[in-house]
């Protein structure tokens, strides 16, 4: 009987038996064809077998599936067979490549969203000690010069009692006033009281105007996103005001596919967009890279913009 069908035999009976482990049957396989050592591989798991005493000798390696990966290695060269002849083993090693192959895919996706959670974890733990570092520089900076500006505007309204003088101190009281409530509202958590109340779904509709519409149907979703994907669709509506004035402006953001999606457009004149494909953005998509996220603009002469951020989440 040939060497191969003997090893068929053996085969056979390891899986009749219920004994048809990888370790075993590379076992089988050496033993069978009397080599001094195997090699088998299976998806992305390896297993070794040698003779004992026996000193390796050159080497030959058969390939006997691709997708997913099985091959075998023998030594000496000359106890390889060919793959017609490996096929009962083949037969035998297929399902367990494919689910070896299922399950390390498995882990590699298991691995990117523990990656993808520890950078979003990150980027929150960064993105709050740099509000608490501005909420201080804030409060021991610009808030005091304010302060002062008061103090010397007050000492003013006791020295001159011109009316003109009186009229342009108000002004600037206002004006002083109204600037100290924003630097106190920002550094207080640098977010709009609107994103941190009633999330990315508030603050867009908050995002009030003429010519402007908000479709937004999303849950609540982390600091670092919610931030991010907001001041995105803020600078968009900003530059589309500024550059195509009287433009239609249009938002939409939704959860789809595992991804979260903000894309603000407008029927504006459009314009040629930077090699770099964000459109003056790049302060902002550094934001959203930071937490695996996007921007993309897309825009030409005559035909509007069209700013998408996208997160996977």
């Amino acid at each position: 009987m040939k060497r191969e069908q003997v090893m068929a035999s053996a085969l056979a009976a390891a899986f009749t038996a219920d004994d048809a482990a990888p370790q075993r049957l590379i076992q089988i396989v050496g033993e069978t064809l009397r080599a001094q050592w195997c090699e088998l591989t299976v998806a992305t798991r390896r297993y070794e077998w040698s003779a004992p005493g026996r000193r390796i000798a050159d080497r030959a390696h058969c390939s006997l599936s691709s997708d997913p990966e099985i091959t075998i290695a023998l030594a000496p060269a000359s106890a390889m067979l060919t793959a017609q002849q490996w096929q009962p083993l083949l037969v035998l090693l297929e399902p367990l490549a494919f689910t070896e192959a299922a399950e390390s895919a498995q882990r590699l996706r298991n691995d990117a969203v523990h990656r993808l959670d520890d950078a979003r974890w990150h980027a929150s733990v960064d993105m709050a000690q740099e509000r608490r570092d501005l909420e201080r520089h804030l409060h021991d900076g610009a808030q005091q010069h304010l302060v002062a500006l008061q103090l010397a505007v007050a000492m003013a309204d006791h020295q001159d009692g011109d009316s003109g003088g009186e009229q342009r101190r108000d002004s600037v009281r206002s004006k002083l006033d109204s600037a100290e409530q924003v630097l106190v509202a920002t550094a207080r958590g640098v977010l709009p009281h609107t994103l941190a109340a009633g999330g990315l779904n508030g603050a867009l509709h908050s995002l009030t105007g003429p010519a402007l519409s908000v479709r937004a149907e999303l849950p609540r979703l982390m600091p670092a996103v919610e931030s991010a994907l907001y001041f995105i669709a803020l600078e968009a509506v900003s530059n589309a005001r500024k550059h195509a004035k009287g433009a239609q402006i249009s938002i939409d953001a939704r959860m789809r596919g595992g991804r979260v999606t903000v894309s603000i457009r407008d029927d504006g004149p459009g314009f040629i967009v930077d090699e770099d494909g964000i459109g003056g953005l790049s302060h902002l998509a550094h934001r959203l890279e930071a937490i695996n996220g996007d921007v993309d603009v897309q825009s030409a002469p005559g035909e509007g913009t069209r700013v998408t951020a996208s997160v996977r989440y």
